[in-house]
């Protein structure tokens, strides 16, 4: 004890080791007791005097031959110090956690000991909710598959239906004259089952389009989609005289599922073709670059474009701008559908009679 005391008694040390807002314990190469701060008699309810002189294996027997009690040993034999994350600690059938660090001081062992209990329980609690929120998202993969399955069967099963439905009423109309007070009434009902036939159809090439998205990427050519894509539309482009403009120089290949880039490109020249303007020859301008390490698509044209204030409800499933063609609103949902779930963003900007231009992130 009076080693002790000549070694480390100065009114620094002794402010410092007193003070300590942490619990602090020295022992001497037995093992024994040699002092105590007063946050270490505060956390374990009880005065120096029960711990002073005494064994470390009286007051906790529980650690007698385990690895920790070994290491302690292994620190005064060979001055490497040790370090425990979170040992536990029971006091009034409350467990706490503690961070421990065993150090050698001389001749004797010292050991500094930090509380992580509401740590402990903040990392506990967020596992748990993580956990929690992991449940919940495969609950929403399940029901969004359930939702997607129930969709393609009821538009499955209602496509044939309303076909022959459909069918039934043209034979209906070339059997013989209808009264002039039945057929407006025939009319309606003709243009209604045509509406929800072309619905259903849609409600498939979206389902259709959802069902490739844990498709393989692999590397493809702007320049061989836009050709391809050109090809079927050619009737439409050589009948517009429409000019089509191609730069890929700031990015000439795209890791990406091939059906999606095609169905993306294929969509925004369909649509620019369609929406052309009549008094001008059709210009599409697709060009491509990296911007901030991503890979930028650009299709602009210089046809009827729309409202800009209505950006927000072009990509909506069955929403069209313009109604003078045939169409069924599809194209740019099915468009950012596949964008947004790769991660990408599609931005629109358009003025009246002025043209339209759609950018893609990807």
């Amino acid at each position: 004890m009076k080693k002790y005391a000549a070694e480390i008694n100065s009114d620094l040390k002794s402010v410092f080791f007193e003070n300590a807002y942490s619990p602090f314990v020295i022992f001497d190469n037995q093992m024994n007791f040699v002092d105590v701060n007063h946050a270490f008699t505060t956390t374990v309810g009880a005065d120096k005097e029960n711990f002073i002189g005494k064994n470390l294996l009286d007051v906790f027997p529980y650690l007698k031959g385990t690895d920790r009690y070994v290491s302690y040993k292994e620190v005064l034999r060979t001055g490497i110090p040790v370090g425990y994350d979170e040992v536990s600690f029971i006091k009034d059938n409350t467990e706490y956690k503690w961070m421990v660090r065993a150090f050698k001081i001389g001749d004797y062992l010292g050991i500094s000991t930090r509380d992580i209990t509401n740590l402990s329980n903040t990392i506990n609690q967020l596992k748990n909710a993580q956990n929690s929120l992991k449940n919940v998202n495969d609950n929403l993969k399940k029901s969004n598959q359930e939702l997607e399955e129930f969709s393609y069967v009821a538009a499955h099963d209602l496509r044939a239906p309303l076909t022959n439905l459909k069918s039934l009423f043209e034979m209906f109309l070339k059997a013989g004259p209808v009264s002039d007070e039945v057929a407006p009434i025939v009319g309606r009902m003709q243009k209604v089952t045509k509406v929800m036939c072309d619905k259903i159809r849609a409600l498939n090439q979206v389902i259709a389009v959802k069902s490739t998205f844990n498709g393989s990427h692999e590397n493809i050519v702007f320049s061989e989609v836009v050709s391809k894509v050109k090809e079927g539309l050619s009737e439409d482009i050589i009948k517009s005289r429409t000019i089509i403009m191609e730069d890929f120089s700031g990015c000439s290949v795209i890791n990406y599922n091939p059906v999606h880039i095609e169905s993306i490109i294929q969509n925004l020249m369909s649509n620019a073709l369609k929406y052309r303007h009549p008094k001008r020859k059709p210009i599409i301008k697709i060009t491509s670059k990296k911007v901030d390490g991503k890979i930028e698509l650009t299709l602009k044209d210089n046809g009827l474009g729309f409202d800009q204030s209505g950006s927000n409800k072009v990509f909506g499933l069955f929403k069209r701008m313009h109604t003078h063609v045939e169409g069924l609103g599809i194209g740019l949902y099915i468009i950012k559908s596949i964008v947004t779930e790769s991660g990408g963003k599609i931005t629109v900007e358009s003025q009246i009679n002025k043209g339209t231009e759609f950018k893609i992130q990807f």
